[in-house]
């Protein structure tokens, strides 16, 4: 009796563990910092951490979660839609913080194009500059790109070299096909915890309104601890070290 009690414990403790699945949508100047954060927490998790990587904009990823997709958690690129998901009772009870803040870049493909202070925007040396076209993009064409625009009094004049595209991965793709010379984009889609191709101007923070990019836990992953690990994982010293590598700046 006593042995087959054992012999059955012992075949308990030896069946796999299954790990549950947490779903994370994340707009595209995210991912990357994002991909490194998940292999570090699964190196001590037996959660699997899958990144949804289409329609990464962040009204897109609202649309999703509106549509009832398979997402837990939404890193979304500004506060806005965020907090429409909190008004709308789609959020899980302490699901919305506010997990870093993104740095706006001139870039160029090409090294010594673009001088530490951006002074090639005074210049004719080039024919035209790739920036995201959404109006609501944080990073694009109606918030920070114009902003800056506006604040160096280059918007006029430059208006009609500005060629608009939908994602910062389309603008990497224009400028690396020599399309166009100059780039508006997010820091971290550069990847700057490597070296960065070509010459880049980082743009002082106080050209353009703080880019505050918050993270979601979504209501049909209130009781999900494996979610909610990860949720919670986002605010540690290990994710923000990531952060900062990939050119962040922490709330």
């Amino acid at each position: 009796m006593y042995q087959k009690f054992w012999i059955f414990c012992c075949s308990l403790l030896a069946m796999p563990v299954l790990a549950d699945e947490v779903h994370v949508g994340a707009v595209f100047s995210s991912q990357g910092s994002l991909s490194e954060i998940v292999r570090l927490f699964e190196k001590t998790s037996s959660d699997k951490i899958i990144i949804h990587q289409e329609n990464v904009t962040s009204q897109s990823l609202y649309q999703q979660v509106k549509d009832k997709a398979d997402l837990d958690i939404f890193l979304s690129g500004n506060v806005s839609y965020p907090l429409q998901l909190e008004q709308e009772a789609l959020l899980a009870t302490a699901g919305r913080f506010s997990y870093a803040f993104g740095k706006l870049v001139l870039w160029s493909k090409n090294p010594n194009f673009v001088d530490a202070k951006g002074e090639v925007l005074n210049s004719e040396q080039f024919q035209s500059i790739a920036v995201l076209d959404r109006k609501d993009a944080p990073y694009g064409y109606g918030i920070a790109t114009r902003q800056v625009l506006e604040k160096l009094k280059l918007w006029e004049k430059l208006n009609p070299k500005l060629i608009f595209l939908d994602s910062s991965a389309e603008i990497q793709k224009q400028v690396q096909e020599g399309k166009s010379e100059l780039a508006f984009l997010p820091l971290a889609t550069l990847n700057p915890s490597k070296r960065v191709e070509g010459s880049l101007w980082i743009i002082p923070k106080n050209y353009y309104k703080p880019i505050e990019q918050q993270a979601v836990l979504l209501k049909k992953a209130e009781n999900n601890a494996a979610a909610r690990a990860f949720f919670n994982y986002l605010k540690s010293p290990q994710a923000h070290n990531i952060l900062e590598k990939y050119g962040f700046s922490l709330p």
